[in-house]
């Protein structure tokens, strides 16, 4: 049985709200490239084990450049 949850974070250049749609049994500490709903900036996003059972999604800002090294 798989588990997938919607998680919520803001994006670090507009501080727009984005869904992401977590698989847990498959995602989980593999980096994820996703692009922000409103100002389309490519992100990283990592889903990792927080406190108390939770999931902490780790995200940061890409540079363009990195991604086709």
């Amino acid at each position: 049985m798989q588990s997938v949850k919607a998680l919520e974070y803001m994006c670090p250049y507009c501080g727009a709200i984005n869904d992401f749609q977590l698989n847990a049994s498959r995602d989980m500490y593999l980096e994820q490239h996703e692009s922000c709903g409103c100002c389309n900036k490519i992100l990283s996003l990592i889903p990792a084990d927080g406190i108390g059972g939770r999931i902490n999604l780790i995200v940061d800002a890409l540079d363009s450049e990195h991604l086709f090294k």
